[in-house]
């Protein structure tokens, strides 16, 4: 196809666009086009005609369908992939309880689990639904307007020992945190709570504090100096608040950097057994059943 045949194809396309029509929604957000594979469809559908955009280029983004933003270029009005597309203007705010983030601005569209303090940007709003992202963009969805804060919420150990319960290690606790994901720590003792990350573990989870902040909590939990001493914590992950124990002694790999803690820790629930010797701590054990108190 000759340069001059796709230009002509292009304003084809563009007029055709214009023709359409569409009617703007008052939550138009400003987002700006991440990938130099982008393209402007004239409906959801990478079947449908198109024209490719530049990267950094930007659109308004004016309602969003599955995976599609319908967005607004130079008064053209088309349909982008959302993984093409990154808000321009955002704010923080927090998941205020355990909810879900929806594929579209309706509780009957696909959805997630998404729990309670995860930090999100709002980058639009449909009627009663927030359109939210991670913090990479990778992930855009929907959440409902009463489910969102500007701040975090805080732990309780009123609010936190109410749902409490015990978990055999091998019989479903190891599961709880998966290896990758991310939970809170509630310490019965000090009243601090911290995020953490499993980063492995067979017999136990092996965890690290997710940020430099959460290391410095982890640090008053230990009273000032790291130690093998056990810890009565409430672990809360996957919806679940279980009695757990923990030392605060990092050894091991270390696999977050910038969080200021030199490898991992162990984090027990009932009947885990230790690294070397492979049996049930009695320490750890004693602190699970101090955290059911």
């Amino acid at each position: 196809m000759s340069k001059y045949y796709r230009k002509i194809l292009s304003l084809l396309l563009v007029l055709a666009l214009m023709l359409t029509g569409s009617t703007a929604l008052a939550s138009s957000v400003s987002v700006s086009v991440n990938s130099s594979d982008a393209r402007l469809y004239r409906s959801n559908s990478t079947s449908s005609a198109s024209v490719g955009l530049s990267k950094g280029v930007t659109l308004t983004l004016k309602d969003t369908s599955g995976s599609w933003g319908k967005v607004s270029y130079k008064g053209v009005t088309g349909y982008v992939p959302l993984k093409y597309l990154n808000a321009k203007t955002r704010y923080a705010a927090y998941i205020s309880k355990d909810t879900y983030i929806y594929k579209s601005a309706s509780a009957t569209s696909d959805r997630k689990s998404i729990s309670v303090n995860t930090k999100v940007y709002v980058v639009g709003k449909s009627g009663d639904y927030y359109r939210v992202q991670n913090s990479s963009g990778s992930m855009t969805g929907y959440v409902s307007d009463s489910c969102l804060s500007k701040s975090k919420k805080s732990a309780s150990k009123t609010s936190w020992k109410s749902k409490v319960v015990k978990l055999d290690w091998f019989n479903g606790g190891s599961s709880v945190l998966k290896t990758g994901g991310y939970g809170y720590i509630y310490d019965i003792d000090t009243g601090i709570s911290l995020r953490i990350k499993r980063m492995g573990g067979h017999n136990h989870a092996d965890v690290e504090p997710a940020t430099a902040s959460d290391t410095a909590k982890l640090k008053k939990i230990a009273g000032g100096s790291f130690s093998w001493d056990s810890h009565a914590v409430i672990l809360y992950a996957g919806g679940k608040y279980v009695a757990c124990a923990i030392n605060t002694m990092p050894h091991g790999d270390q696999t977050i950097s910038g969080n200021g803690y030199d490898g991992q820790f162990c984090l027990h629930m009932v009947n885990s057994l230790t690294h070397d010797t492979e049996t049930v701590n009695e320490n750890h054990q004693a602190a699970i059943t101090m955290s059911l108190r």
